[in-house]
């Protein structure tokens, strides 16, 4: 501290005061202060007051010069609670690794010192972080089991509640029914005589909840009331928010959705007041951290005055340090001029260093940009191209054309709608590979399913050039595989697609060929040769990049030039690498290798052994879509096929139609006025669990995927869509309702 001192008062002399400094300490012969146990609890109290106080950073500062301290004196009681209260504050923060690495050492140092409430909070804790972990909930039972078992040794009522909830509830969110009852009955027993409001009304929806599921109705209500009660003397809102979505839940299972309408609307209002506390919550943590600021600038303050006072004694003390070491003075002067000069060597040349460096940065951001550039400039002219072709086309067939033009014109309309479509498909797909957004699935699929509904999805094309495809799939394979058969269609897709595009009058080979099979895994290849035009070989280089194809001259072979730039990151994805053999006018060879695990089990086929053909069998179709032009649209696509359908403008309407008719399939909107479809879905699956229903949305398929699939729907398909892929997916998801009910 003395040091400090001159060092403010004289910043030219910092030497000298060092020197000054030293020759004090000699002098005086001082020892540094120990930090007494008394000490080491006032910093505790302190940083759990400003824990309390959300101040978190400060509480951490406080806490770890009291473990530092702590560790000193070897004091494991009081390094458990540290460990704690850091752990907590990491917590709160959301840094959830670096909360169960100081709760753990908690609870290690609260056994060492047989600490047995610390114990049990850090049991607790730490429950509750693994419980958020599937895959950790066995050890959030264990620690749950064990935080209970201490509160029966400290015969504790209250914190024997605590875990008993916590277990059940844990147990009741993973369906596990059957252990759940027995925790309940201890928890009720328990907060008969020890219990708040807090713990009577969890218990009593956690009851509520257990006997919907097992459909003892008259001990629900009850419940659920009891529930409500007792969160409502306090406005406990989480709480209450629980106890409205049960009723809502039970209200469901008995059909009276008007009820559960309502209960939902409670949950959501009672949501929304968590959140704004929350909200108010972090204020509150906003003015501490202002107060704080001010504080350290008064104490900044404080300590400038005490400087000034004990400015005389300083230089007093300094005056009489000089006589006695001037020798050392020019010494140290010395040493400081060889230091500087080395100093500013070594700045040198890190600043030589960092402008390297520099340049380096300066020139790939300048790459960058022009790739961004170039990219907009190619995705702008892509776009602008065919949406030319659709506002002119569309304008010559409202100026009612000549009979012999109008059917030429609107398949130039179809093909330039086509192609817009496939390129911001393409955009897309190419944009979440490369922000790591797709990731491989592991489903069982047929191989020779899977190409042979490549082929015939690709059958316009292969007679629009007159072409012959052959397939040859080894038959050392087996008819069920494990991967991600929707990425492997994407693939073979484009490959094929650009196999039949790139030839005419010619063939095209798809090969998957047997290389070997270890470990229950088949290392296959997939071979796609043509006969076709092929690529020179200055072009095979840059093949895969975007656009590639784009900058082809030839508008005969137009397209988006993406799908081979995806079609190599897909194949990457898979830990794999494309190959590519061709020569201009003899054709060419695209190949990649893949290992895909053998299915444990054969895929089920269907017992009379027919399969449901797309436009053979006609189907009776709800379609449920807020839009009337998008209900036009799919209405006449399926009346072309032969197929019968209704409408409907809502989820309302749709369930009062479905209670009413008989339908094959319902094609249901997400996104709708009243009741969506989500929810509509939902209570459609109380009173009719077979028939298909697939999500048919505009909204992007990774974003809304899980919820349908959570809501109880069988598929989805995003609009705008590929006629053929969209009734494929019709007939797959009627002759999988057909099987099932079989």
């Amino acid at each position: 501290m003395f040091y400090k001192k001159v060092a403010v008062l004289y910043p030219q002399k910092i030497v000298l005061s060092c020197i000054a400094f030293f020759l004090c300490f000699l002098i005086h012969g001082q020892e540094p202060n120990v930090i007494s146990q008394d000490s080491i609890n006032i910093l505790i109290a302190k940083a759990e007051k400003l824990k309390e106080e959300y101040n978190y950073t400060e509480s951490l500062e406080y806490a770890n010069i009291a473990l530092t301290h702590a560790k000193l004196q070897d004091d494991p009681i009081n390094q458990g609670h540290i460990y704690n209260i850091i752990g907590y504050n990491y917590q709160t923060n959301g840094e959830l690794k670096k909360a169960v690495h100081n709760y753990e050492k908690a609870l290690t140092y609260s056994r060492l010192s047989n600490e047995k409430r610390l114990q049990i909070e850090s049991y607790n804790t730490l429950a509750k972080i693994y419980a958020q972990q599937d895959s950790s909930f066995n050890k959030a039972i264990k620690y749950y089991n064990e935080s209970f078992k201490l509160a029966v040794n400290l015969r504790d009522t209250f914190e024997m509640i605590i875990p008993l909830l916590n277990t059940a509830e844990l147990y009741l969110n993973s369906e596990q029914y059957g252990l759940v009852y027995n925790y309940l009955l201890k928890a009720n027993k328990h907060i008969r005589r020890k219990g708040n409001d807090n713990t009577k009304s969890k218990v009593n929806n956690l009851l509520a909840r257990y006997f919907i599921h097992e459909k003892k109705y008259s001990k629900v209500e009850y419940h659920i009331k009891n529930a409500i009660k007792y969160a409502s003397k306090d406005n406990l809102y989480p709480e209450l928010a629980a106890a409205y979505k049960t009723s809502a839940d039970y209200n469901i299972s008995k059909k009276r959705y008007k009820s559960a309408y309502s209960d939902l609307n409670k949950h959501y209002q009672y949501l929304n007041k968590v959140t704004n506390d929350s909200r108010s919550r972090e204020l509150d943590i906003a003015n501490v951290k202002y107060k704080v600021e001010e504080y350290k600038r008064n104490l900044k303050q404080a300590e400038i005055e005490v400087i000034k006072r004990n400015s005389q004694l300083t230089k007093w003390r300094i005056t009489i340090a000089l006589g006695s070491v001037l020798i050392l003075i020019t010494l140290a002067f010395l040493i400081s001029s060889y230091r500087n000069n080395a100093f500013r060597k070594r700045t040198n040349k890190d600043l030589i260093e960092k402008n390297k460096e520099l340049r380096i940065a300066k020139d790939a951001a300048e790459q960058v940009s022009a790739l961004k550039s170039q990219f907009i400039s190619t995705v702008s002219h892509e776009l602008r191209t065919p949406l030319y072709g659709v506002i002119g086309l569309t304008s010559l067939l409202m100026e009612s054309p000549r009979e012999d033009k109008r059917s030429e014109y609107l398949e130039s309309l179809k093909f330039s709608g086509d192609y817009l479509l496939a390129l911001i498909n393409d955009v897309l797909q190419l944009s979440k590979i490369e922000t790591k957004e797709v990731s491989l699935e592991k489903v069982s699929f047929n191989p020779r399913s899977l190409v042979d509904g490549i082929v015939n999805s690709l059958q316009s094309k292969q007679k629009h050039n007159n072409n012959q495809v052959h397939v040859n799939i080894g038959h050392e394979i087996a008819q069920t595989l494990v991967g991600d058969s929707i990425r492997i269609s994407q693939i073979l897709m484009n490959l094929i697609g650009n196999a039949l595009k790139f030839t005419k009058n010619g063939n095209i080979w798809i090969e998957i060929r047997y290389l070997s099979f270890e470990n229950n895994q088949y290392h296959l290849r997939f071979i796609i040769r043509d006969d076709g035009i092929g690529i020179p070989k200055e072009k095979q280089k840059t093949i895969f990049e975007n656009f590639a194809q784009a900058e082809s001259i030839n508008e005969e072979y137009q397209g988006t030039g993406l799908g081979l730039a995806i079609v190599e990151k897909l194949i990457l994805l898979h830990d794999s690498k494309i190959h590519l053999e061709s020569e201009a006018g003899k054709g060419s060879t695209f190949y990649f290798d893949l290992k895909l695990d053998k299915a444990k089990e054969q895929q089920i086929t269907h017992k009379s052994g027919t399969a449901l053909q797309v436009g053979t069998t006609k189907f009776h179709v709800l379609v449920v879509d807020d839009n009337k032009i998008n209900q036009i649209v799919t209405q006449n696509i399926l009346k072309k096929r032969g197929h019968t359908c209704d409408a409907a403008g809502n989820g309302l309407d749709a369930i009062d139609i479905l209670k009413k008719g008989k339908f094959d399939l319902v094609l249901m909107d997400i996104n709708m006025p009243g009741m969506n479809g989500l929810d509509a879905t939902k209570i459609i699956r109380t009173f009719n669990r077979e028939i298909p229903i697939i999500a048919l949305t505009a909204v992007e398929e990774g974003e809304v995927k899980d919820q349908v699939l959570a809501a109880g729907m069988n598929d989805l398909i995003v609009k705008p869509y590929d006629t053929q892929q969209f009734f494929q997916c019709i007939v797959k998801n009627i002759e999988r309702s057909k099987l099932l009910s079989f």
